[in-house]
This record gives C-alpha cells, sequence and structure tokens, in this order.
C-alpha cells in the first residue's frame, strides 16, 4: 500500500482537525475510499485535503 494512504482518523490528526468533523465531511461529500484492505478505508492526501475544506 502506498504511504500517502491512510484512515480518515489518521488523516484528521496529521491534518490538526477533529476526527469526527472529518470523517462527517467524507460522508456528506460521498468521498469512497481510494483503496480499501479488509474493512479498513484508506484516503489518498488529495481526498483528506477536499474533506477539511468542506469543514471550514
Amino acid at each position: 500500500m502506498a504511504e500517502d494512504f491512510k484512515t480518515a482518523a489518521a488523516w484528521a490528526k496529521d491534518l490538526g482537525v477533529p476526527e469526527k468533523k472529518l470523517k462527517d465531511a467524507i460522508k456528506v461529500l460521498g468521498l469512497e475510499p481510494d483503496a480499501k484492505k479488509g474493512v479498513c478505508a484508506y484516503y489518498a492526501k488529495a481526498s483528506a485535503e477536499k474533506a477539511k475544506k468542506a469543514i471550514k
């Protein structure tokens, strides 16, 4: 798996936003995970940044 794929929780920590707000923004925007491994969803930095912009 590429290193720039992280879970929503990991991106929230890296981007300095609350985890719940980032996850809610992902859901509202309808973003699909860029990769999945089992039940875990991983997002690319571009997807995480898009969700962060939706928060503000």
